[in-house]
């Protein structure tokens, strides 16, 4: 089932997104970032119990993928603190769009992946799982809805002729 994502984002652990989002662009010319502090979730599940998931992201662009720098501010329960923080560095997520986010779900459970936790923010509905310890990273699966499909052309049209300038941008 993995081969059958389609990855559309790699997502980076940091503790300060708007310093990593400066650093990306100056060793890897991405950006422009749009930040986004404390994400509103609506909804977020561990194993069918209400959970936390308080995160701010920065979304870049890298050449033809998008990039995500994550901090997340507080997680619980500690099953998902422990999920979430992995080592707090490094390649935290690859984000995929699927067809059916129940049925992805279902195929990527039977082939050994752990739903780490189901959530709703107030445009996306989205699943993050745990593929199993070989992988290194999670895998968080989402639909192209139309909302998605403008912040991922967004993201991808701010870059176009980009000069460099405002390499952090607040969104809301």
């Amino acid at each position: 089932m993995l081969q059958q994502l389609r990855v559309v984002q790699v997502a980076y652990a940091t503790t300060d997104v708007r310093a990593a989002a400066r650093e990306w662009h100056e060793r890897y010319g991405a950006g422009p970032f749009f930040v986004r502090d404390h994400v509103p979730m609506s909804h977020v599940t561990v194993d069918g119990e209400e959970a936390v998931f308080d995160h701010s992201c920065a979304l870049g662009q890298w050449g033809n993928v998008m990039v995500e720098l994550v901090h997340h501010h507080d997680l619980a329960p500690p099953a998902l603190e422990e999920d979430m923080r992995r080592n707090g560095t490094g390649i935290h997520h690859v984000a995929c769009f699927v067809d059916d986010l129940e049925q992805a779900r279902d195929q990527l459970v039977a082939a050994g992946a752990r739903v780490v936790m189901d959530a709703q923010s107030q445009e996306v509905r989205f699943i993050f799982l745990d593929p199993g310890p070989d992988h290194g990273h999670l895998v968080e699966i989402y639909e192209e809805t139309p909302y998605m499909s403008r912040l991922y052309g967004k993201v991808r049209d701010a870059a176009v002729g980009w000069d460099g300038s405002d390499v952090i941008r607040e969104r809301r």
